[in-house]
């Protein structure tokens, strides 16, 4: 099976990825990036990547915490996952790690 484009977004404890042509977005715990060796272009210095080559994006729902509808031609619009994560942070503050709520609902770390 051909590996298809990925996009992540990194917000909040969690782990936003939406492969293209996908009609979600997965929401994993951690800054995770899974199935094969990634090419770190700029690593905020607030937080570290961990890589799991042993994940297949195909195969891990098991380790979603969410998932969020989105519509499939919106994946390459520049700041589309980024505006829809952030929509859904703002809406499930309950499901945000403890760390990273504030009383008012989130707290953004990028």
């Amino acid at each position: 099976m051909p590996t298809r484009p990925i996009s992540r977004y990194f917000n909040y404890g969690l782990t936003f990825r939406w492969a293209q042509g996908d009609r979600e977005i997965a929401v994993k715990r951690g800054y995770v990036v899974e199935g094969n060796p990634f090419i770190e272009v700029a690593r905020p210095k607030h937080f570290t990547i961990a890589d799991r080559p042993n994940e297949d994006p195909a195969r891990d729902r098991d380790t979603w915490i969410a998932a969020i509808p989105a519509n499939p031609s919106d994946w390459d619009k520049p700041g589309s996952l980024a505006r829809l994560a952030e929509s859904w942070a703002a809406a499930n503050p309950r499901s945000l790690p403890a760390e990273n709520r504030t009383e008012g609902g989130t707290s953004q770390r990028r």
